[in-house]
């Protein structure tokens, strides 16, 4: 009898998981990686990731007490449709492009963009933060977060995983179907595109 390769069982698992099968696997079932070595081994492939946090005392208050009522470590979910390299690595960790994540701990962790900064841009809730800021919270991310994520052939193929997982979960950072969002999140982001648009 034939044996089937690693790969090849890895690809017939992607194919034939259901939404159930992943959102556990989001959830702590799925290898954890730290975000540290993310570039080394996320895959440039589609799927689903969740972002974890090492203790929610490397939060400020009141985030941290909001892990503690969630009883969870899990603060974001994501979904990657092309490229989980691309959207969770060099977006979410790195800032390289927008992120929805990374807009979301900057403020969180006491940083605020610069003045103005999106007076001259279309998009204004987009902001970013200075180069020096950023690297400081990208310091951050590598010392207290982990990931984890699930390949899949076609994330349209499994449209609820995403929706399902933050229903359940209420991850603090994931504001977009999630029934208990943080108010102070959602606060400290219209601050944050205020002083971004502000007028010297």
């Amino acid at each position: 009898m034939q044996r089937l390769s690693p790969q090849y069982c890895r690809k017939l698992l992607v194919v034939f998981m259901d939404d159930n099968t992943i959102s556990i696997l989001l959830e702590g079932i799925a290898q954890l990686h730290p975000a540290k070595n993310a570039e080394f081994v996320v895959p440039q492939r589609s799927g689903y990731y969740s972002i974890i946090i090492d203790d929610p005392a490397s939060l400020p208050t009141p985030f941290d007490l909001l892990l503690h009522q969630r009883s969870t470590n899990l603060i974001y979910v994501g979904i990657a449709s092309v490229s989980l390299l691309k959207r969770l690595v060099k977006q979410d960790l790195r800032h390289k492009g927008p992120s929805t994540f990374f807009r979301g701990i900057g403020p969180i962790l006491g940083f605020r963009p610069q003045r103005g900064s999106l007076l001259k841009k279309k998009n204004k809730r987009n902001y970013q933060f200075s180069q020096q800021d950023t690297q400081t919270i990208i310091t951050w991310i590598n010392d207290h977060l982990f990931i984890r994520w699930v390949e899949v052939v076609n994330t349209r193929s499994h449209p609820s995983v995403k929706r399902a997982a933050i229903r359940r979960l209420c991850p603090i950072l994931n504001t977009t179907d999630n029934p208990n969002p943080s108010q102070e999140l959602a606060a400290l982001r219209v601050e944050c595109r205020k002083i971004a648009c502000a007028i010297d």
